[in-house]
């Protein structure tokens, strides 16, 4: 595949192409692989169009990947975010991208009384074309030393092979925890990942807005803008993590401002499962879109 000229030989004729949608990073690649204009040594229009070594870094998106008479397969892949670079690269030069999604009930999907078909880790690696874990676990914290927390959670996961990583924890330690100790823990494990792999892609997820009864009422309101059992309010809680992300050149998604009405602030209980915290499916869509659009503009 690295050779310098592209003699046409019979067996390297193409007999199959498919369309495919997947989101790649090349491997186990040399200073001289290629990008092709066709498969390597099919046509004898086939040219070199870029060093593959030079968008080891990037995500590369495979749109079809084409057999070979000979067994061999092909993949035709766009860098992501840079469509005027484009090939044909040989497949085992190809690996999909994996991703890791850490946070609680909502990551994991519960819906008030039962798991959403699709929670929005499974949407977003759909939408993106990725491998993805889903540990998200019930009433995990940032604060906490259970195997439902965070901190378990990076002690446990090998990230090493992991290319994209997102954190979404906060809503349970609004109720639970106090605020320096969020920030602490989740600067520790956020420079606990990236020690495991340096070269990993993080992301922070900032928690969603709930509804909540203030301290001496019944009546509900958004938790962004009440005072829970800590001294602070659910938006304060996104301040302090947000600061956090920055901090370590973690790039984070708020919804007070990529989605401010995903959950309004005039109480409308329909859009989560149990009135007031987990999302419903079609919550959950909402979410998974949102998630894969700010994800999808980030990546490299």
């Amino acid at each position: 595949q690295d050779s310098h000229a592209a003699v046409v030989d019979a067996h390297y004729r193409i007999t199959s192409v498919k369309k495919v949608s997947l989101r790649t990073k090349a491997i186990n690649y040399k200073s001289k692989t290629a990008m092709w204009t066709y498969p390597y040594r099919s046509n004898k229009l086939a040219k070199k169009t870029h060093w593959l070594k030079n968008y080891a870094k990037r995500s590369l998106m495979v749109t079809k990947s084409a057999t070979l008479k000979n067994g061999l397969k092909y993949d035709f892949v766009q860098v992501a975010n840079k469509p005027s670079v484009y090939g044909w690269v040989y497949a085992k030069n190809l690996q999909q991208m994996t991703m890791v999604s850490l946070g609680d009930s909502i990551t994991k999907g519960w819906t008030g009384s039962s798991y959403a078909t699709s929670p929005y880790p499974q949407l977003v690696s759909q939408q993106l074309y990725v491998l993805d874990t889903n540990l998200g676990q019930n009433n995990g914290k940032v604060v906490g030393d259970t195997n439902l927390d965070l901190t378990s959670n990076v002690t446990t996961t090998n990230f090493k092979k992991v290319d994209i990583a997102t954190i979404a924890y906060g809503v349970n330690d609004y109720f639970h925890s106090s605020l320096t100790d969020v920030t602490q823990v989740l600067d520790d494990q956020i420079k606990g990942i990236k020690h495991q792999n340096p070269t990993i892609q993080l992301f922070g997820i900032l928690p969603l807005n709930c509804y909540v009864t203030a301290f001496g009422t019944d009546q509900q309101s958004d938790a962004y803008s009440t005072v829970g059992y800590h001294d602070y309010t659910l938006s304060q809680l996104c301040d302090a993590e947000a600061e956090v992300y920055e901090d370590n050149g973690v790039k984070y998604l708020d919804w007070r401002s990529v989605d401010p009405d995903i959950v309004p602030t005039t109480i409308d209980t329909s859009i989560f499962g149990d009135g007031k915290l987990h999302p419903t499916q079609a919550t959950y869509n909402q979410v998974g879109t949102d998630i894969a659009n700010f994800l999808e503009k980030n990546l490299k």
